[in-house]
C-alpha cells in the first residue's frame, strides 16, 4: 500500500540523499587545494549530517512509515550515485584507485 503519504517523503528522503551525496562529492573534490582539510572535512560532514537528520525528521512526522519511506529514497539516491561517479574512478595496475592521475 504505497499511497501519496509515502511516496512524497519516499521523493524527498531522495532529494536529501542527492544533496548530502553531492555535498560529499563536492569536498572530496576540494580536498587537495584547500589550506585546511580537517576544518573542510569536519565542517562538511556536520552540514550534511544535521541537514539530512533535520530533513528525516521533518518528513517522518512521528509515523515510522514515513521514516521508512524517506531512508529508502535516499540509499536509492545512494545507490545511483555511487554507480554513477564510480565509473569516474580509475584503477591502477595493482587494482588500487589512483587518486592522482
Amino acid at each position: 500500500m504505497f499511497t501519496l503519504s509515502l511516496f512524497i517523503p519516499f521523493v524527498l528522503g531522495g532529494l536529501i540523499g542527492w544533496v548530502y551525496f553531492s555535498g560529499l562529492w563536492e569536498t572530496v573534490r576540494r580536498l587537495p587545494e584547500t589550506k585546511s582539510p580537517h576544518g573542510l572535512m569536519i565542517l562538511s560532514f556536520a552540514a550534511r549530517t544535521l541537514f539530512a537528520l533535520g530533513g528525516f525528521f521533518i518528513l517522518a512526522d512521528g509515523q515510522w512509515e514515513r521514516m521508512v519511506a524517506s531512508v529508502s529514497g535516499f540509499f536509492i539516491v545512494k545507490l545511483v550515485l555511487v554507480r554513477g561517479f564510480g565509473r569516474f574512478a580509475k584503477t591502477s595496475s595493482t587494482g588500487a584507485v589512483s587518486w592522482k592521475s
